[in-house]
């Protein structure tokens, strides 16, 4: 194998270091592989705007979205456990970058949640309705009271990690599980107790 010169760089580089290229001479690039690689690269981060409308304009062809929709058939339940699997590990993540959104687009935020609202009015209705189902169940189920010191020894007891996803450092709440209204209005006098 010989070596050849890159037109870009002008290092001196093995035959094998330049992508094959039947229509020249010497069957290769005039450019190495890495220089090659750089300038796609640096194309690429120029014309961003372009290649993200192109790929999006080639995922919304008939064809490519009858693909897609066998493939989420097809593999349906790896795809959920994939995608609980990395909610699980990332869950710090998707808070952030909610709560990020909310902020940065709040007014946009709770007009669409009103405009939804309006629109369907039935299912607003029936959920509150749920709602106050389920909170009568559970302020009747739940039980039993406690205090801001029996709340903090408790919570020492776990190391103030939360019992359900296990994460430390978030504020505890008492009503997480069975929330109902005794609970709901001293839940804001221990969380700072548990930060």
């Amino acid at each position: 194998m010989g070596s050849k010169k890159c037109k870009r760089c002008g290092v001196e580089k093995g035959s094998s270091e330049f992508y094959a290229a039947p229509r020249n001479l010497d069957g290769r690039m005039g450019k190495c592989k890495s220089c090659v690689k750089s300038s796609v690269r640096e194309n690429r981060r120029k014309r961003s705007d372009q290649y993200a409308q192109y790929e999006k304009s080639r995922a919304n062809l008939p064809h490519r979205i009858e693909a897609r929709l066998k493939y989420q058939e097809k593999y349906k339940e790896r795809i959920l456990a994939y995608k609980r699997r990395w909610a699980a590990d990332n869950g710090e993540s998707i808070t952030s970058s909610k709560r990020g959104y909310y902020e940065r687009n709040r007014e946009e935020v709770i007009s669409r949640s009103k405009r939804w609202a309006l629109e369907n009015a039935e299912k607003v209705k029936v959920a509150k309705i749920n709602n106050r189902r389920k909170r009568r169940a559970a302020k009747n189920a739940g039980g039993g009271r406690f205090t801001a010191e029996e709340f903090d020894a408790l919570c020492s007891v776990y190391g103030f990690a939360c019992l359900c996803c296990g994460v430390i450092g978030r504020r505890l709440e008492a009503d997480h599980v069975v929330p109902h209204e005794g609970r709901f209005r001293r839940h804001r006098q221990y969380s700072a107790l548990v930060r």
